[in-house]
């Protein structure tokens, strides 16, 4: 009876954590492709405006600015989670599956470290930016660099899910992006 209660907790836990994952992963999506098109259309209109009508908008600069930030944080962590980011992992390929197992946690546990350390910088960067001011749209800078710890608190968990994932002896899934919903 007690295994039957644990194994339907476990399976309940594996649940809500899947389905956190879909939402932080489509959040993540969501935010970093909404930046990229406002960038992309700001800069256009930036262009078509100063050669036909001789014109340029100096706050289209400092707000696609903004939005680069988010779409470069956010997709990277988009990225990590499909393991997308360029590895140089030729090292790793022709190890013997208990060395690359032993390198792998090595390698996770560095990166939980240093995302966890940039959550925290990055919040205390963003908090601080709060009495600058940006030129043209005099908006603080804190809208520019929140975007870091955000971003990175995504990274933390991912890094900590594959960590955990490699200890248990589990194979991370590595698709590539094209091939994903």
């Amino acid at each position: 009876m007690i295994n039957l209660c644990a194994e339907r907790m476990e399976v309940f836990m594996k649940q809500k954590a899947s389905r956190l994952e879909s939402i932080v992963d489509m959040t993540a999506k969501i935010i970093s492709s909404t930046a990229f098109i406002g960038m992309v259309l700001l800069i256009s209109m930036n262009v078509f405006s100063r050669y036909v009508f001789n014109l340029s908008f100096n706050w289209a600069e400092e707000l696609a600015y903004l939005l680069f930030n988010w779409t470069v944080f956010f997709g990277v962590a988009i990225l990590y989670r499909y393991q997308g980011l360029t590895a140089i992992d030729a090292l790793v390929n022709h190890m013997s599956p208990k060395v690359k197992r032993v390198a792998l946690i090595f390698n996770y546990s560095i990166l939980l470290a240093i995302t966890s350390c940039l959550v925290v910088w990055g919040y205390v960067f963003a908090m601080n930016a709060w009495v600058r001011k940006s030129p043209s749209l005099h908006i603080p800078y804190f809208y520019y660099d929140i975007s870091i710890p955000l971003a990175c608190i995504i990274l933390a968990g991912y890094s900590l899910k594959f960590l955990i994932m490699t200890i248990k002896g589990e194979q991370i899934e590595e698709v590539a992006l094209e091939f994903r919903s």
